[in-house]
């Protein structure tokens, strides 16, 4: 067999038996175990038998995509440069890792890397081994080429679907009736992606694609189905596959897409508490659950929470919990509203505390801070400057020296529960 040597993909398909043949083929041509995957390192199939196998294919198998652990030393090593610039197949010894040594070729569509297979080698391919390994790169590419288009195109519907679902009225109910969506009560989850924060674990996706629009997040191993919205290595559409196969175990029926930069999943309610624990689980994110509603019609309001919760959270960052019902953030999310109409107004929520704020930025001071901390103790002085590290003639001074410049009187309680609310409009003032 050559480089160059005429093929034919005529006898494959896309589906899972056709990529299985493929990989069971280039296994034998390359003389060695096989996983072929896709640009996301998502496997798309793997050739059978474990026999001169390592941790890596084990685990790449089993969770159906490349583990971070193995993921983070393809950056170190360059193979993923080496994958997106390279048209033919290369020899990686990594076995200062403790992986066996690969070939890798990429597969492309035109100029495009959609794939690669990985093939278990004892040293440099031959000749014949990378001939074998280009052949089956050829066959592969237009097959996922084809799941890529149909990717597309169902995620186009689903997000779609989802876009109507979330508006709610009329059209939500028609859009409900033409999908595998659970007749209700629902409720909508909005999930954001925590500043900094590291992309979610992936779970392992299984589930079968039925439906008009598939399953809305399974991804089964041998790649007919893609997760919801696009790329399965997206942080927001790993979150949505992951929940869904949280809830799936004993509320299935959602339907989840990411819109406009948000991932939104709308969900069947059967059990609240266990809602909440699975959407608890999502590391990395930021998570709002909206009011449970008894149908789709209604599912506009409870986007509208999940939107003003999953802001919240975002805002406060991990100040505190990352996963909330509207119920338990109604408080401060309506006083972030009211912050925010505020500052649309031109008005600065801080109100007089704001002269106070900026006397501390230019001068290096801690006056708010300190007159926060006195309020936080309950009008403890002592406790305050115990929490302060400061001598108690130093917190009297700064106490003074606040009030001379707001003019507000601590002593008073309306003045007192004035600063508190402002304090506390203050931790959700900036966007």
């Amino acid at each position: 067999m050559s480089g160059g040597a005429m093929y034919d993909d005529s006898s494959y398909d896309d589906a899972s038996g056709g990529l299985l043949s493929l990989a069971t083929r280039a296994a034998g041509l390359a003389g060695g175990p096989v996983t072929i995957e896709d640009d996301a390192s998502e496997l798309i199939t793997y050739s059978p038998g474990q026999e001169n196998s390592d941790d890596a294919r084990i685990a790449t198998i089993l969770s159906r995509r490349v583990p971070d652990r193995y993921r983070t030393l393809l950056r170190t090593e360059h193979l993923d440069e080496r994958l997106a610039g390279s048209s033919g197949p290369f020899y990686a010894d990594l076995r200062g890792a403790g992986i066996l040594p690969r070939a890798i070729m990429p597969i492309r569509a035109g100029d495009t890397a959609i794939g690669s297979i990985w093939a278990i080698v004892p040293s440099s391919p031959s000749p014949e081994q990378r001939a074998a390994l280009e052949e089956s790169a050829a066959l592969l590419a237009p097959l996922l080429a084809r799941q890529a288009e149909r990717r597309l195109a169902a995620d186009a519907r689903r997000t779609a679907a989802v876009r109507a679902l979330l508006r709610g009225g009329d059209e939500a109910v028609e859009t409900a009736r033409e999908l595998p969506l659970g007749p209700g009560p629902l409720a909508v989850v909005a999930v954001r992606p925590l500043p900094s924060a590291p992309a979610p674990a992936p779970g392992p996706y299984d589930g079968l694609c039925d439906g008009p629009y598939g399953n809305p997040y399974g991804t089964p191993y041998d790649g007919t189905c893609a997760g919801p919205g696009g790329p399965p290595g997206d942080p927001l559409r790993r979150a949505l596959a992951d929940l869904d196969r949280r809830l799936s175990a004993f509320q299935p029926g959602g339907l989840g897409a990411e819109v406009d930069g948000v991932g939104y999943a709308v969900v069947p309610v059967g059990d609240e508490q266990r809602l909440l624990r699975a959407v608890g689980e999502l590391p990395g994110m930021a998570a709002g659950v909206g009011r449970t509603v008894p149908g789709p019609g209604r599912l506009g309001r409870s986007r509208a929470d999940a939107e003003l919760v999953v802001r919240l959270l975002a805002r406060l960052g991990a100040t505190r919990e990352r996963t909330a019902h509207i119920r338990d953030v109604q408080l401060d999310a309506l006083l972030m509203r009211t912050v925010d109409l505020a500052v649309e107004a031109g008005h600065d929520p801080l109100g007089a505390l704001a002269e106070l704020e900026e006397y501390d930025r230019r001068r290096g001071t801690a006056l708010l801070d300190s007159v926060d901390r006195y309020l936080a103790a309950g009008e403890d002085a002592r406790l305050a400057d115990r929490q302060l590290h400061v001598h108690p003639n130093t917190l009297r001074y700064r106490l003074r020296r606040a009030q001379e410049i707001t003019g507000l009187d601590l002593s008073d309680p309306a003045a007192a529960f004035d600063i508190r609310l402002r304090l506390r409009l203050r931790a959700l003032r900036l966007p």
